[in-house]
């Protein structure tokens, strides 16, 4: 990697790191730098032999904390190939190692891995793939990507996106911005709403999905058998 490349995605992820706290911050969640969870030591050893050497760990990372949740930042390779991605989890999963060692058991359960992809990955098939094959992967940590677009200033787009897929989403503030489902207009005791579902048929449902111990194809089944009854 030349000192150029290196530069380039230290500096992307920087970015990411300040976009992540203008919308935590927008949220009143508390942020919190956290460069322990990203480097080479793990906590209360830094002894040579528990230390990861450089070559097992990611150039480009940064560690954070917001509200509860550790988060540990980091790049996507430039080029989208499945060797190219396999060898950036690998070392971003020994960062995750290292930054568990830090953080309490429940902490740890809610460790995240962010990485930023490459400019213009966002309407790339290839990237969307790997992208998906990265957030796949929950081993260690849980792993969002996100995927730029070719154009800087459609990034607050795409970045509003992305933050739709991670625990700074906040769908029930957005009342009214909805359309009520069927099922959800059985509770909402609105005079006039009237429910394309029937409530006994709601009720079936509810008494059918609570059986215990069912097999769940049988529960399937007995669910389209339901709804056929009240079809006919």
């Amino acid at each position: 990697m030349t000192e150029k490349s290196h530069q380039t995605e230290t500096e992307a992820v920087a970015q990411f790191a300040k976009d992540l706290k203008l919308a935590a911050t927008s949220l009143s969640l508390p942020v919190t730098e956290w460069p322990e969870i990203a480097g080479r030591f793990f906590r209360g050893d830094s002894s040579p032999s528990t230390t990861l050497d450089q070559g097992d760990l990611p150039n480009a990372k940064q560690g954070i904390s917001i509200g509860r949740y550790a988060i540990v930042l980091g790049v996507l390779p430039e080029i989208p190939t499945v060797s190219a991605i396999r060898e950036t989890l690998r070392r971003y999963r020994n960062q995750c190692v290292v930054a568990r060692s830090f953080l309490s058991v429940n902490q740890a359960l809610d460790l995240q891995l962010m990485l930023v992809g490459p400019r213009g990955s966002e309407r790339d098939a290839e990237w969307r793939s790997l992208a998906l094959m990265v957030e796949r992967d929950d081993r260690v940590a849980r792993k969002l990507a996100w995927l730029r677009p070719d154009e800087q200033e459609n990034d607050a787009r795409s970045f509003s996106d992305f933050v739709r897929r991670t625990f700074l989403a906040r769908p029930w503030e957005q009342v009214g911005q909805f359309s009520i489902s069927g099922l959800d207009r059985l509770n909402t005791g609105q005079d006039g709403v009237e429910s394309r579902i029937p409530r006994d048929t709601a009720e079936e449902w509810d008494s059918i999905a609570l059986r215990p111990d069912a097999d769940p194809a049988h529960i399937v089944a007995a669910l389209v058998d339901a709804w056929k009854r009240r079809s006919q």
